[in-house]
């Protein structure tokens, strides 16, 4: 567990995670067909109806009006969704730009992070004003007990958690969320992906009897539209009212009215979500288990975190993950490499999205191949 000593080593120290965690170019994208195992948003794609709602938006001309800057149709939407009061939500764009949202809104402080996490958790509260602490769980690779981090001689006043965690996949437990909760002035949950997981449960409802309890969600992600990003926090009218006084709504665009009417209409695409997800993330996980130099990390998630044996490096001659990658790409797939994401030591960790059954026995295909018969 350690704090940044400062702003620039922060910067500094997560520089490289954000290079090589960083979405392939579009010329590159437009140019080269390759099959997208880095992308962690819904592997069914976006659906027909809310692609139509969109283009048929773009050819009305609706594009030439402002947007209503606080997203009040979107939080009227989701109050009827989740039968709460609409001042409990407040529309976003990006996990990390919400983060950010909320942080300004409370006193600089020390701001718990459990890695490994992405590292737009930490710049994000960097960014304004606070210090951010990694916790690390000596144990495991769930989100380690407040106590536990306290009793290492470290001291937090809040936390961001994530449910599920990232790149780990694994889902928060009720008991350790509320262990944070009695100990912290403001914690910060990002259920970017909770929809897309083996039975995840959100915690959206504790919100109402926790003030100190902020849920970030996205639309992108459940629709499979990262390329636009729509998003909301989740917490008790009191504190929504409090952030929403710091919060710039310049970032709210016009798709969020657009994709917030489509949001009663896709309860058939969700099932299909599930039904796939149940099947693929098991599958993948076996997969991947299966093939030789490759050891796998549980998921509860549509994504896997994997790393390379030693033996891999001995026997198949590939160097790290970086070098599996650019194989990987030759043949048309592209992972995640996972080389300095805070809490991530060593160059042999890579994250596997999960994607329809056709892609993911390709991918397998394609893996193996490179493994073995190249060597």
């Amino acid at each position: 567990m350690q704090a940044f000593n400062s702003f620039t080593d922060l910067v500094n120290g997560i520089s490289a995670s954000r290079q090589e965690s960083s979405t392939l170019p579009y010329d590159i994208r437009a140019e080269i067909d390759w099959v997208d195992f880095s992308c962690t948003a819904n592997p069914l794609g976006t659906p027909k109806r809310v692609k139509e709602a969109i283009s048929h938006a773009i050819a009305e001309g609706d594009l030439s009006f402002l947007p209503n800057r606080d997203g009040s149709h979107l939080s009227r939407t989701l109050a009827r969704y989740y039968e709460m009061p609409a001042e409990c939500f407040l529309a976003g764009t990006s996990s990390s730009s919400m983060i950010a949202t909320i942080a300004q809104a409370y006193r600089p402080c020390n701001v718990g992070i459990p890695t490994p996490a992405p590292a737009d958790y930490f710049l994000s509260v960097a960014n304004v004003g606070h210090n951010p602490l990694k916790l690390q769980n000596p144990f495991s690779l769930s989100a380690i007990d407040p106590q536990l981090a306290f009793s290492k001689g470290l001291t937090f006043d809040a936390v961001v958690l994530a449910n599920p965690s990232y790149p780990c996949a694994r889902l928060l437990s009720e008991s350790t969320l509320k262990r944070y909760l009695e100990v912290c002035n403001w914690v910060i949950i990002d259920e970017s992906k909770v929809n897309l997981t083996l039975g995840g449960e959100s915690f959206v409802d504790l919100t109402q009897s926790y003030e100190n309890l902020l849920v970030i969600r996205s639309i992108s992600e459940d629709l499979g539209m990262p390329g636009i990003p729509i998003g909301y926090i989740v917490g008790h009218s009191s504190t929504i009212k409090h952030i929403r006084k710091f919060a710039d709504g310049s970032s709210i665009g016009m798709f969020h009215e657009i994709v917030a009417k489509e949001l009663p209409f896709v309860e058939d695409y969700n099932e299909e979500t599930n039904k796939l997800l149940d099947t693929e993330i098991p599958w993948m996980q076996c997969m991947l288990s299966l093939t030789p130099g490759i050891k796998v990390f549980p998921s509860e998630a549509n994504f896997v975190m994997c790393s390379l044996e030693e033996r891999a490096s001995r026997a198949f001659g590939i160097a790290d993950a970086a070098d599996l990658i650019v194989r990987l790409q030759k043949v048309g797939f592209t992972v995640r490499d996972l080389a300095g994401v805070p809490g991530i030591e060593g160059n042999k960790y890579f994250l596997v999205a999960i994607r329809t059954h056709e892609d993911n026995e390709k991918l397998i295909s394609a893996l193996r191949e490179i493994i073995i018969s190249d060597n």
